[in-house]
């Protein structure tokens, strides 16, 4: 546990009893005494409407494989420029959420989910249209991220940041099973069209949520880009590109995988794994306690790797309960995650980071142009495997760098 230094006051930082560490105070304007505070509440239901509508889009893989005949490349493809939209509109991402307001940013990223939303329903081959709705999408999911993050760490009462991130992202991460179960179920019956054009209405009523909510108190704008704070954080930022890897070559090839093995229906592994992965978050609270925030990541991010990786070795008959799996990894790994990143991170850089997080993220997710590619030519099994394997990996990267070094010195003196 961090020690706070005598000189230091309460303003500046304050200890945190429910995770274990030191976080920075919140802005005396916003700090509120209770987690429910209603902006928090109104802050739940847009990510709620934003996690129906980016959710629905999981299903698009299957669309592009059974509509247009769509090969492992050609998905990759189409995943892909989403990602590496995001991660090029991260330079932006501060300036706009400055400029607008949190709101109000929000309120400009919804709209523009929308008109993207609605226009999939009528794209009839993969081409040009198809490419720049894509990036347009990972446009605005970036604006939203970006807002809605800085103003969950700014409203979150001292020692609850993880666990008002952890509530943020259940908002959203409860639609991954009811958008993909619906938009299954109207694809198969009357055409993914309509689920698109719903997952449209979705983003406008988070536009209708945002409406009014105020900017935080963030002290005097960031005039330059802000060193990241500390190696620490440089490597949960490493994690989350190597993380976003594996999330995203489930995500983009599971359904097409499926349907290879003659499995139609997929909406099965996104149930188990919305459960698993939200009584994680509101049950499991006290085990992230116990164990802290570190210890958490990286035991969620190693489980998170062999999931990914058993994907591919057990194929695609046993969704279920790798859904689960996947879904308890989830769960404890990204709440742990985003919160050892905001650790002591100044008010005036929350956006900055948030941004900045999302686009490595992204970039991440980007490696499907390379796992597509690579699965022309070997198959699917073998790019679940080897993403699986670097996300696993990746959690060296979490191991306090005293522990790393001492582990060196008794292998070397071995």
């Amino acid at each position: 546990m961090s020690a706070i230094p005598e000189q230091e006051t309460a303003g500046e930082q304050r200890l945190s009893p429910a995770i274990l560490e030191v976080f920075p105070g919140q802005d005396e304007t916003w700090g509120e005494k209770e987690l429910f505070s209603p902006v928090f509440v109104r802050l739940l239901a847009t990510n709620a409407a934003f996690g129906f509508s980016v959710s629905t889009f999981y299903l698009l893989p299957k669309h592009l494989a059974v509509s247009f005949a769509a090969t492992p490349g050609q998905i990759g493809l189409v995943s892909g420029i989403f990602s590496l939209a995001a991660m090029l509109a991260v330079p932006f991402l501060g300036p706009i959420v400055d400029r607008l307001g949190h709101g109000r940013a929000l309120i400009a990223g919804y709209l523009l989910m929308a008109a993207c939303a609605f226009t999939f329903a009528s794209v009839g081959s993969i081409g040009q249209v198809l490419w720049t709705l894509r990036a347009l999408q990972g446009l605005a999911a970036s604006i939203v991220f970006a807002a809605s993050v800085a103003l969950v760490s700014a409203v979150a009462p001292p020692g609850k940041l993880g666990q008002a991130m952890g509530l943020s992202g259940a908002a959203s991460l409860a639609m991954s099973a009811v958008a993909p179960a619906v938009a299954e179920a109207l694809g198969a019956r009357y055409g993914f069209g309509y689920a698109f054009a719903l997952a449209g209405v979705a983003a406008l009523l988070g536009a209708m949520a945002s409406r009014g909510l105020p900017r935080p108190e963030a002290g005097p704008r960031c005039r330059t880009l802000p060193a990241i704070p500390s190696p620490e954080i440089r490597a949960v930022l490493a994690t989350l590109v190597l993380t976003g890897a594996g999330f995203n070559v489930v995500m983009a090839f599971l359904a097409p995988f499926a349907l290879r093995h003659g499995i139609q229906a997929v909406r099965g592994f996104f149930i188990s794994y919305t459960v698993a992965a939200l009584g994680i978050r509101v049950l499991g609270g006290g085990l992230t306690d116990w164990l802290g925030l570190r210890r958490t990541a990286t035991l969620g991010i190693t489980l998170y790797g062999i999931v990914v990786a058993g994907i591919g070795l057990a194929g695609p008959a046993h969704l279920v309960p790798l859904g689960l799996v996947f879904g308890l990894a989830h769960g404890g790994l990204f709440p742990a995650l985003m919160a050892l990143l905001f650790e002591g991170v100044a008010p005036n850089e929350r956006t900055w980071l948030a941004g900045l997080a999302n686009g490595l993220l992204n970039l991440g997710m980007m490696s499907v142009f390379a796992f597509g590619a690579l699965a022309n030519r070997t198959g699917f099994e073998v790019i679940f495997v080897l993403a699986g394997a670097l996300v696993a990996t990746s959690a060296l990267l979490l191991v306090p760098r005293a522990l790393r070094g001492s582990a060196a010195i008794l292998f070397r003196r071995g």
